[in-house]
């Protein structure tokens, strides 16, 4: 585990609005898999806003694909890993749990304060970050495995949803030992 260095929520938005406006007026002109193979390059070279163009695709689906949930969580989490706080705000919801397992513990997070690049502001954007860096050492997250539009998903999944919540949870100890280490 180590620091990212972050890309700004404002940032992270503004160039994910221009990906999903590349991919939607490619669509408009029958070239949507070019763009789409085009912004997947870009997620499997580790842009961390392509991977969350990626992420919002497969989590909607579009006129050529159905939504895929592990392939949206798959590359939500390799965005958030990758430091992308928009991607990060975006989890928050599902990482709480873990998050709060650390925010919450005095010791753990007085030790992290003292030791680590952590202060009140970046907190829980340092946390989550290193949670999802755990989830994708944990699932051994490769980004080449998600780019398949034609592979059949469904919006949701328990059973897959259950898989990134096992992983959260086997990684935490990892996070707080990296922590106070």
């Amino acid at each position: 585990m180590d620091y990212k260095d972050f890309t700004l929520k404002a940032d992270a938005y503004e160039k994910f609005l221009h990906y999903r406006k590349q991919i939607i007026d490619n669509a408009d002109n029958g070239e949507f898999n070019d763009a789409f193979l085009e912004v997947s390059a870009r997620a499997i070279d580790g842009d961390c806003v392509a991977q969350d163009c990626l992420a919002y695709f497969f989590k909607r689906g579009f006129d050529n694909f159905k939504p895929n949930y592990e392939y949206y969580m798959s590359w939500e989490v390799l965005a958030a890993a990758n430091g992308n706080e928009f991607a990060i705000e975006k989890l928050q919801f599902f990482l709480d749990v873990a998050v709060s397992t650390i925010i919450y513990d005095r010791d753990i997070l007085k030790t992290a304060m003292l030791r680590k690049n952590i202060n009140k502001n970046n907190a829980i954007s340092v946390i989550s970050n290193l949670i999802c860096e755990g989830i994708v050492d944990e699932l051994k997250l490769n980004p080449r495995d998600y780019t398949d539009i034609s592979k059949q998903g469904e919006a949701y999944s328990a059973a897959v949803n259950r898989k990134f919540v096992s992983a959260m949870e086997n990684c935490l100890p990892r996070v707080v030992e990296f922590l106070v280490s």
